[in-house]
């Protein structure tokens, strides 16, 4: 796995092989201001598509973004991973999209307004007693 530091930045899809998991695109998340940090926070993308997770943000295969299925971003599993354990760039997010994804993660982190326990309902975990 080789990645040109150039290509880390906010909105790249890598290729990436979490721990425990197989290889798989990801979606950087990191502030690009961040860019002398030997790591970044990415979020995994899936093509098992999960509509009961209302979490994750759809994404439609194309030559920009370089899926070639339909797939989800994973927002409710972001991880932070050294730049030496991911791949090639294989495209890029848009703006549009990458602004779903803020504010969802927003709502993962806790950070959103109105993030209480009806939202934890949704994406189906009771709310804390």
């Amino acid at each position: 796995m080789a990645l040109n530091l150039g290509e880390v930045r906010r909105g790249r899809i890598v290729l990436v092989r979490l721990p425990r998991d197989k290889a798989r695109p990801a979606v950087i998340v990191r502030s690009d201001l961040l860019a002398e940090l030997a790591y970044a926070t990415v979020l995994p993308i899936t093509t098992e598509l999960r509509s009961h997770i209302s979490l994750r943000i759809d994404i439609v295969p194309s030559p920009a973004n370089g899926l070639r299925a339909p797939s989800q971003v994973m927002v409710d599993w972001p991880q932070t991973i050294r730049l030496t354990d991911m791949g090639a760039a294989i495209g890029h997010l848009d703006a549009k999209t990458m602004q779903a994804i803020t504010l969802q993660m927003a709502v993962v982190l806790g950070i959103a307004h109105g993030t209480g326990s009806s939202r934890r309902a949704r994406v189906g975990r009771p709310a804390p007693s």
